[in-house]
């Protein structure tokens, strides 16, 4: 049997998309069918700069989650002048946020949707943090 599209790109990324029966580690998701639909809707380029966003952000590898997905998808095309113009600059930014830590408190908000309240809670650490760079580039 041959791997599949995704299978093949999410190798390329170095992640393994795994049964949700086992246990994930670290660059391991169960999140198959979110992954789908994002590259479904909106290609392979906006899929993979998703995951190297949250995979190659330091502390973040384990973070995988279909709603962590689905939140920072969000933002990176809610805010194309950030995901676009400053890609460096956005994905620096996620070494220093605990995306494990935000999804705890997401789902302790809980019945509200984690990927709405997920996203909430980088949206407004982005901004903090993309601002305070933006001002510095400026000086």
């Amino acid at each position: 049997m041959s791997k599949g599209s995704l299978d093949v790109l999410l190798d390329q990324l170095g992640i393994r998309c795994i049964p949700v029966y086992r246990k994930r580690e670290r660059c391991q998701t169960h999140a198959r069918g979110a992954m789908k639909a994002l590259r479904a809707q909106h290609g392979d380029g906006h899929l993979v700069f998703v995951l190297k966003t949250i995979k190659q952000s330091r502390g973040n590898a384990t973070e995988l989650w279909s709603e962590t997905i689905g939140a920072v998808s969000d933002i990176v095309l809610q805010r194309p002048d950030w995901s676009e113009c400053r890609a460096g600059d956005f994905m620096a930014t996620f070494d220093d946020m605990p995306l494990g830590t935000m999804r705890e408190a997401a789902v302790a908000l809980r019945p509200w949707p984690v990927r709405t309240t997920l996203r909430v809670l980088i949206m407004v650490e982005l901004e903090k943090r993309m601002n305070s760079q933006g001002a510095q580039i400026a000086a």
